[in-house]
């Protein structure tokens, strides 16, 4: 047995004691608004029956019973969240145990001894891409040593090897080691207070309110209550934002420390691997459920899981991810690539935290490197294919997914979603130079009379695939600087290219990167004419028109795009409203907003039919659906109820109009870019 499990850290030790000093500044302050309640009760009951002794008749009675509400709705306010009901249910889960699953136990032993934790209560297997440590009950589990629960995803063991699983396994019980989860405790019931007291108080406050009937001398007392409720509010709000700040920042650190104890009774590389699949694996299996849903009860999966499998193939061939001993093999590369932000800000309220953070203290922890095991991971679970078939079922229920449609196999759904997502891939000849940049060439006319030339292998080298994603990172940063200055309280300091700002020195950075984003952008200017100049060279005179013309036709689609996509964003928040339940009046205000906005919003419209490069896109039912839009007169409300035909032909509009927008544009630009290509073959 291992004696030199890593210990927690100072930061941890740190984290904690301001977990504990948050909580129990939380509950001190919640039990003195007990207090502040009960007293209002003894004060105003004693207002109450002083008043009745001044004369007993019907404005003495009636204003005795309402100062005595005043205090009792603010108490019953304060408390009314021990009498809601948990809904949680483990019915989306099956319990396993030694007998059924001796493999798997095998390895919960081995684990549990080499880490010396009390080993789990019960196992359960859930559908999902995770697993997770939990009490039976997080009441019982802030005063007594209750024994946790350990739950793993059928979904993770999916998508891993054994020795992978193993280090997750490691990873949680790095947490049943960890006694600062009786915080979590503390915590959970915190939030259950708040969130009953500051954001789901709405009911008690129409209750209140109701409960004076038509007597104006209650409902002025309601009033009252009300006002010392909302007053009460916000004491509880001020003090939440601190709590879970400091639970989250403790929670990041746990995992910290979990880590490091899977590292060293596991080994790294496993670890990582892991981690870094994990969301792909998780994108797998939500893609292959939002199928099912998108499909409006027209199919069923047998099996989920096979789905994620074959989605994470086709995910990974088209993201370049080899497969190796199996399963696909993600770099931490993988993770950047299109992420050159040189801006790092810490998430305050996130629990986990950055999966290449814990990737690069994974590198760092101790470790004793055991031995790899790269068999799959279902393998070592018995009957795996009927508990697949099993969760995907209680999935489905979970997910209230209709028992209706069409049951398919596996075979099927890879079939059918080809179909329905097709993927249009740029040629692998121009390096990803063109996945995040497009062929648009400044005064091209000049360009096409220029003769100096550059070779194919530079203009397409990694280091001009770079200014692509330099740029996209420049552009980013502007826009989280520009947030921090309009909203100052919200973040205190970020790092800057590794250097430690205040928000409030936000503005300064501005110039330097906007200088880097003019070089950047005049360097990707002058490759892209140099791009055209190449293969404008290499053509005929039929090719070198054809190219003259594909190059001017891209370059009016991608400005018009900009501004009809600008005219769809401007109109579609007027919609908003349609997807929020809102009192008659405030609908009615809402609608005269958006009848305002259709009158631009329709003329657009009239010239992306008379005059724009979209038009050849459209087909006839389009044409139809477009034109008859701008030539109506919805009301959309009427008689205080929506108008269903009308409501549903907008929607309809707007998702077709998107849809033209983005096909017709990303369609011409593969067609500039295949022309280019098979020029280059040629």
């Amino acid at each position: 047995m291992t004696n030199n499990l890593p210990k927690i850290s100072l930061a941890y030790q740190s984290k904690l004691t301001s977990a504990i000093v948050s909580v129990s500044v939380f509950f001190l302050i919640y039990l003195m608004l007990i207090a502040a309640s009960l007293l209002m009760i003894f004060l105003l009951g004693y207002g109450a029956v002083k008043l009745l002794t001044i004369s007993v008749n019907y404005f003495t009675i009636f204003g005795a019973a309402g100062l005595f509400s005043i205090g009792v709705f603010v108490f019953i306010f304060l408390v009314k969240f021990i009498f809601k009901k948990s809904h949680y249910s483990t019915r989306h889960l099956i319990e396993v145990n030694r007998s059924s699953q001796p493999e798997l136990f095998a390895i919960i032993d081995e684990i549990v001894a080499e880490t010396k934790v009390q080993a789990p209560k019960k196992v359960f297997l859930s559908p999902d891409v995770n697993a997770s440590v939990s009490y039976n009950s997080i009441f019982w589990s802030m005063l007594l040593p209750v024994k946790k629960n350990l739950t793993i995803g059928v979904g993770l063991i999916n998508s891993t090897s054994v020795g992978e699983l193993r280090s997750i396994l490691a990873h949680e019980f790095g947490h049943f080691s960890q006694k600062s989860m009786k915080i979590g405790g503390y915590v959970n019931q915190a939030e259950r207070i708040i969130f009953e007291t500051v954001y789901n108080n709405k009911d008690y406050e129409n209750f209140i309110l109701e409960f004076s009937g038509g007597n104006a001398v209650f409902k002025i007392f309601g009033l009252i209550s009300i006002s010392f409720i909302n007053a009460f509010q916000s004491v509880l709000k001020s003090i939440s934002s601190f709590l879970f700040k400091n639970h989250a920042s403790l929670q990041r650190e746990m995992e910290y420390h979990a880590d490091a104890i899977s590292t060293f009774i596991t080994n790294p590389e496993e670890q990582a691997s892991s981690l870094l699949r994990l969301e792909l694996s998780d994108a797998a299996f939500n893609y292959s459920f939002h199928f099912y849903t998108e499909s409006q009860q027209k199919y069923l999966p047998k099996n989920l899981y096979q789905n994620q499998l074959s989605l994470m193939k086709i995910l990974s061939e088209r993201n370049n991810h080899p497969y190796i001993n199996g399963l696909p093999k993600i770099e931490a590369d993988d993770l950047t690539r299109y992420n050159k932000s040189r801006i790092e800000i810490e998430d305050q309220w996130t629990s986990h935290p950055d999966i290449l953070k814990r990737i690069e203290r994974i590198k760092t922890n101790a470790t004793r490197n055991s031995t790899a095991d790269h068999r799959y991971a279902q393998e070592i679970i018995r009957g795996f294919d009927n508990i697949c078939e099993t969760m995907t079922s209680k999935f489905l229920t979970l997910h209230s997914v209709k028992n209706v449609g069409e049951v398919i196999d596996n075979e099927t759904f890879v079939q059918l979603y080809l179909d329905n997502n097709t993927y249009k891939a740029f040629s692998s000849d121009f390096n990803g130079y063109y996945e995040r940049h497009n062929p648009v060439v400044e005064d091209i006319e000049s360009s096409a009379s220029e003769i100096t030339s550059s070779s194919f292998e530079d203009l397409f080298s990694d280091k001009k695939v770079s200014l692509v994603y330099e740029k996209s990172g420049i552009e980013n940063d502007l826009q989280t600087l520009q947030y921090l200055i309009s909203y100052p309280k919200e973040v205190k300091t970020f790092r800057f290219d590794g250097t430690l700002y205040k928000t409030k020195d936000a503005k300064s950075l501005i110039p330097q990167l906007e200088n880097e984003l003019k070089r950047v952008k005049e360097e990707l200017q002058e490759n892209d004419k140099a791009v055209f100049r190449h293969y404008y060279n290499i053509a005929n005179q039929d090719q070198k028109k054809d190219l003259f013309n594909k190059y001017k036709k891209f370059a009016v689609i991608d400005q018009e795009f900009d501004d009809f996509q600008r005219s769809l964003n401007d109109f579609t928040v007027h919609l908003q409203f349609m997807a929020t339940t809102l009192p008659f009046d405030e609908i009615r205000k809402h609608r005269a907003q958006l009848l305002k906005a259709e009158k631009p919003f329709k003329q657009k419209i009239r010239e992306l039919l008379e005059k724009s490069a979209y038009v050849e896109a459209l087909n006839h039912e389009d044409k139809t659906l477009f034109q008859e839009f701008t030539d109506s007169e919805y009301i959309y409300f009427n008689k205080d109820k929506y108008l269903e035909h009308e409501v549903q032909a907008i929607f309809l509009l707007i998702e077709k109009y998107q849809a033209l927008l983005n096909d017709h544009y990303l369609n011409s630009k593969l067609d500039l870019l295949n022309f280019q290509s098979d020029l280059h073959k040629n």
